[in-house]
């Protein structure tokens, strides 16, 4: 009997001993990007049963079994998969996932997953995580290139580029709005100029001056010249009502051919709306007529990313447009505690788990990305130290069943001298 206490006892010390290593891990991770709490349980050993039990007899009630338990060993090992406190850091390459997934990595040999997401870009243009230099992985068709935008990156190479400094071309001009006055008092024959910069198809900056001619009383002709080629105005003439407000037309074709190496373009000056003041008005005082907007833009350079909800990655550039790089790819497994961690943040799918299900965020049951943010671990420090004081003393208790049993085969061993 005193045998069997001494091995029970050693049971509850041994996991005693894994629980405070459980815990130990938990809380030196209090602080690791995307940790996920580790949990163990318990389950007890086997039993000799000294009596089975038997049932209603002869006018006699049943017995119950009688068993005495081996101990205790340890059971699963579980991971919380709850989510970490999300918060900003202001990097444009960090993510956090908001929900289920992992982030999809590689080291050029096997895939990896992770909840840590705080990248860097390599000195090639690749998106990696800086601690191991495994890539970042991509979904999708983005960024591989489109009729107005260049491939940043390359169909079949799953690893992400973000390619700093690279190119995007601008947009032809094709809008040009007025506002303000012709004089009423101007002669016949007297005319009101406007000069505004647009973009040729080859994104090509050139001056565009438009003249706006009195013919008649409330009506004007407008003509017009650009640098480097002819521009012909049609749609006129442009008259106006007593009142001074526009009859019409609301709008101008320009076409703009001759342009070294650029394709013809037609360019659309808008007028405003006829019956209001909205654009050109024809009342007493000063000319201002002026073009004051157009919507065509240079080219420009890859200045920065955001990243979208659903990992979709957007370039900002120095022209003022934005165009999709990438999209990171987020992995959902059916069983997430089915994964092996295998250090660096790291997960692989194991036998339990399942295959990855990949694709973008937000979708098939995956969460939802914040940028320039991270996830932080979902340790709960008061929970550990309860477990703490739990492992503690749960040593102490089985530290004691050993001490007892072994006092009582001294006594045993004193009775027999």
């Amino acid at each position: 009997m005193s045998l069997t206490a001494l091995y029970t006892g050693l049971t509850g010390l041994n996991v005693s001993s894994a629980s405070l290593d459980v815990t130990g891990n938990n809380l030196a991770n209090l602080n690791t990007s995307g940790y996920k709490t580790q949990q163990l349980g318990f389950k007890d050993l086997l039993y000799q049963t000294i009596n089975g039990g038997s049932a209603p007899s002869g006018g006699l009630g049943g017995t119950n079994p009688t068993q005495i338990g081996f101990g205790v060993a340890q059971g699963a090992i579980n991971s919380l998969f709850t989510q970490g406190t999300v918060t900003p850091t202001g990097r444009s390459l960090d993510a956090a996932i908001q929900g289920s997934g992992f982030f999809v990595l590689s080291n050029g040999q096997n895939e990896v997953y992770s909840r840590a997401g705080s990248f860097n870009v390599d000195a090639n243009g690749f998106l990696i995580d800086p601690n191991t230099g495994a890539f970042v992985q991509r979904t999708g068709t983005l960024g591989e290139g489109s009729a107005t935008t260049p491939g940043f990156q390359v169909s079949g190479n799953q690893n992400i580029r973000i390619p700093f400094g690279s190119g995007l071309p601008g947009l032809p001009t094709t809008n040009v709005s007025f506002q303000g006055n012709l004089s009423s008092s101007l002669p016949v024959g007297g005319a009101s100029l406007s000069a505004i910069q647009v973009y040729d198809t080859l994104s090509a900056p050139h001056p565009l001056t438009v003249t706006f001619t009195k013919t008649a009383v409330g009506t004007f002709d407008a003509t017009a010249t650009i640098s480097g080629g002819t521009a012909t105005v049609t749609g006129g003439p442009i008259t106006f009502d007593s009142s001074g407000l526009l009859v019409g037309p609301a709008t101008l074709s320009v076409a703009v051919t001759g342009i070294a190496g650029a394709a013809p373009q037609t360019i659309t000056l808008n007028l405003g709306t006829p019956g209001q003041a909205t654009g050109l008005t024809q009342f007493g005082g000063a000319s201002t007529a002026t073009a004051v907007t157009q919507d065509g833009v240079g080219a420009g350079t890859l200045q920065s990313v955001e990243i979208g909800r659903d990992g979709t990655i957007s370039g900002l550039f120095s022209n003022g447009r934005t165009a999709p790089v990438a999209q990171l790819a987020i992995a959902g497994f059916n069983n997430e505690s089915g994964l092996l961690r295998v250090g660096n943040n790291y997960y692989v799918a194991g036998p339990a788990s399942g295959e990855a299900l990949i694709g973008p965020g937000g979708q098939g049951g995956r969460g939802v990305l914040q940028g320039g943010a991270i996830e932080g671990s979902n340790v709960d420090i008061a929970t550990e130290f309860g477990q703490l004081i739990i492992a503690q003393r749960t040593f102490q208790a089985n530290a004691q069943t050993i001490t007892t049993a072994n006092q009582l085969l001294a006594e045993l061993g004193s009775i027999i001298r």
